[in-house]
Formats: C-alpha cells, sequence, structure tokens
C-alpha cells in the first residue's frame, strides 16, 4: 500500500486527513515540522504533504528533500495564502509538485494526491 507523511500543526486536521486516506493509503501524520527529516530517513513514503505558510524551514526541508531524494518525493503544500507569501510561494514551487490555499476541497486534494501516487510510481 502506498504511503502518505502528513506535516501540520493542527492535531485536528492530522486526525481529519488520516481517516479520510486511511482507507486507500498508510498515512503517517506529526504535529512537529522539525521531525519530519528523520521520519523521512527511517520510513520510506511516497507523498509528503506540509500544511504549513511558507518560511525558511519548510523552504530548506523543501530543497534538502528535492536534493537528497533520488526517487523524487512529491511534495504537496497547504496554507492560507496572503500576499507576503508571495516570493517564498515562487521559490517553493521549484521543489514541490501542488499547492492548496485554504480552506481546501478535500476532493481536488484527494484527486490530486491519486495523480501524483502513480505518477512517480
Amino acid at each position: 500500500m502506498k504511503s502518505i507523511l502528513f506535516y501540520s500543526p493542527d492535531l485536528n486536521l492530522c486526525a481529519s486527513l488520516l481517516m479520510f486516506f486511511n482507507d486507500k493509503y498508510t498515512v503517517t501524520t506529526t504535529t512537529d515540522l522539525s521531525t519530519l527529516e528523520s521520519i523521512l530517513k527511517t520510513q520510506c513514503f511516497d507523498l509528503l504533504i506540509i500544511d504549513a505558510e511558507p518560511s525558511e524551514q519548510v523552504d530548506a526541508l523543501c530543497r534538502k528533500i528535492h536534493e537528497d531524494d533520488f526517487r523524487h518525493l512529491p511534495i504537496i503544500l497547504t496554507y492560507v495564502y496572503t500576499i507576503k507569501y508571495k516570493d517564498r510561494e515562487a521559490a517553493l514551487r521549484q521543489y514541490i509538485e501542488a499547492i492548496f490555499y485554504k480552506p481546501i476541497d478535500l476532493f481536488e486534494v484527494a484527486q490530486k494526491v491519486d495523480r501524483l501516487m502513480y505518477q512517480f510510481s
């Protein structure tokens, strides 16, 4: 079964996404952004979803994953859009496959997840 690693500081969102995708994929969630890299080193995932505003830390993590990951781990970013993140988002786009602005349409995200799972398999 294909697997998703999902990060969000919102525990309720983690639980909701776990329940939503659990019938199709193995879903691992974390509320601690600093643990993502170590989780990725200990287990193989097919997709990473990051629920966080574009930041220096998120940019560095995505860049590192993109540069270090030879099998190309697709990344989806979700966050509440504001103009102040425009430049950082533009920089992030070279490392990620999709961005969804909140409030997200979960069915639209699910369609993208399904496409990415088969595109990068």
